[in-house]
């Protein structure tokens, strides 16, 4: 049986990345709230266009990529963050558990306190310090409840093409044009490629969806984080990004939090996660950081 995916927030970051890597694979049906990037429109938080989208499709898995991940724009307006990271998941969670359809909701790092010193495990305990890790942490809630099969993949500080705003292709950006540049050093997380993860959720789309086939009548709700190996500062990233570039002589410094305008939402100082658990269950090495961050950046500085 073919599986015809569902993968919602197509048009972003992630979800095109999600999109290149399935379609050999899969048959998709692409959606995104604006529908850009030949993507079908259609507002997920609404629930009966939803099930419209379900009524009209042949759908047999679904991975949601669809969030609000701007942390700032999320404290700032916590309704448009509830839409889009917890009534989405829900309304989801709600239709594939009628049709007993199986999912991937991605979720974030951001569900964690930040408190731990060694990398967060599945089994840890919760405790989002902003609107966006709240919100996110709610949409896990639906997802894991639902009566159909459903994997929660919390990841982490993604990187990758088609997204201007990231850390990675902002700091590539200021490298080109400035000779110095100023970095925070005061959070230390997993950057993760969406090359990487899409890779990593292909295979458990793949586990999913042959459970789901040859056990119709049973749920199978996990949790699995996936990021590249290993963890860093964002100042510490920036020198690697300067490195890989070959613009050693050009200077990254380290900058206070106090000196970032606009940034309203407090981030969590530590949430670097361990992906063994991926690793141990589907059989399958997650690159390191480095290895990962190096091929990207030579495939934009060749572009």
């Amino acid at each position: 049986m073919t599986s015809h995916t569902l993968v919602t927030g197509a048009a972003g970051m992630l979800g095109r990345a999600l999109c290149e890597t399935f379609e050999p694979h899969f048959k998709l049906i692409k959606i995104s709230k604006s529908g850009r990037e030949n993507t079908l429109a259609c507002d997920l938080s609404n629930l009966s266009a939803t099930r419209k989208i379900f009524e009209n499709q042949k759908i047999n898995l679904v991975v949601n990529s669809a969030a609000y991940s701007d942390v700032d724009g999320c404290e700032r307006d916590p309704e448009q963050a509830f839409r889009a990271n917890t009534v989405i998941p829900k309304n989801l969670a709600m239709i594939c558990s009628e049709k007993k359809i199986p999912w991937i909701h991605i979720s974030t790092d951001y569900v964690f306190d930040g408190k731990k010193r060694s990398p967060y495990a599945e089994t840890d305990p919760t405790g989002p310090v902003n609107i966006y890790g709240m919100t996110k942490w709610a949409g896990e809630f639906y997802a894991l409840k639902s009566a159909s099969p459903a994997v929660v993949v919390r990841t982490s500080w993604l990187f990758g093409a088609h997204e201007p705003k990231n850390f990675v292709n902002a700091i590539v950006e200021c490298l080109r044009k400035e000779d110095e540049i100023s970095v925070l050093d005061d959070q230390r997380d997993a950057p993760t490629y969406v090359k990487d993860l899409s890779l990593c959720v292909q295979k458990i789309a793949e586990h999913l969806f042959d459970f789901s086939k040859n056990n119709p009548d049973k749920a199978w709700n996990e949790i699995f984080h996936v990021c590249n190996t290993g963890d860093t500062t964002r100042h510490e990233m920036a020198v690697a990004i300067r490195d890989f570039m070959g613009l050693s002589k050009k200077k990254v410094h380290v900058t206070d939090r106090t000196q970032i305008k606009n940034r309203v939402a407090i981030r969590p100082d530590y949430v670097a996660m361990s992906n063994r658990r991926f690793q141990d269950f589907f059989k399958m090495k997650i690159r390191p950081w480095r290895e990962s961050l190096s091929e990207y950046i030579k495939e934009q500085c060749a572009s």
